[in-house]
């Protein structure tokens, strides 16, 4: 797996003046759990996408496993990210959503067919991998665009807000899998919330984000000190 390192890092989007990230170091380290925990808008997305490669900083480096991929392109930087919304593909069924990356890098069939099984397995999707997007409701839609982030078998996964869209006690259900997840792969995986008992659950450390900086990263001793945000 990797370390992520972000070495005063900023970001402005054309035509705005303020800067949506400002000077931000960070260190995660190789198969940490690591929560960007902050209101909407203070710039946790922003600092995923930059991670993955979605965004270029407009200043500082990002370096993933100690290699500077500031610049490089994200299909070249061996990150997976699950997003807020489902991004699932409508003509294609479970197996295929899932297995879908994996085609296009040239994995073979066999290999590609033995990760989704596994994926789906640990997610508890064996019983739809042949229905569509439409024929699942919004936890097994979730649950599939995780697994298929997770198929890849990344150096770093990143997820936005991946359990927003759900009710409570599903989003309690597919929190502990993904930490349960996390933990036997071992991946690096940033996940931000807006939700401080989410936070709590899953994190290893906690970075508390607003105005586009971390204000204070929490150990996991200090997590009772965390207020809602």
């Amino acid at each position: 797996m990797a370390t992520v390192t972000l070495t005063d890092v900023g970001h402005r989007y054309p035509s705005t003046v303020t800067p949506s990230i400002e000077g931000v170091n960070l260190h995660v380290k190789d198969g940490e759990f690591f929560v960007l925990l902050g209101p909407s808008g203070s710039g946790k997305s922003t600092l995923l996408r930059m991670i993955h490669g979605l965004e270029r900083p407009t200043s500082g480096t990002i370096h993933i496993g100690g290699r500077d991929v500031t610049a490089v392109l994200p299909s070249e930087r061996d990150v997976s990210i699950a997003f807020e919304s489902y991004a699932l593909y409508p003509h294609m069924d479970v197996a295929e959503n899932m297995g879908f990356a994996l085609r296009l890098a040239g994995i073979a069939p066999d290999r590609i067919a033995e990760r989704v099984q596994s994926a789906a397995a640990r997610l508890g999707l064996e019983d739809v991998l042949g229905a569509k997007p439409e024929e699942l409701d919004g936890l097994q839609r979730q649950k599939v665009a995780l697994a298929r982030a997770l198929v890849r078998d990344p150096q770093v996964l990143v997820m936005d807000e991946p359990l927003v869209n759900l009710p409570a006690e599903a989003r309690v259900d597919v929190r502990d899998r993904i930490k349960s997840l996390q933990s036997g792969l071992g991946i690096t995986t940033l996940y931000a919330t807006t939700d401080v008992d989410d936070a709590r659950a899953v994190a290893d450390r906690i970075a508390v984000v607003a105005d586009g900086r971390i204000e204070r990263v929490y150990e996991a001793a200090e997590f009772p000190e965390l207020t809602a945000v």
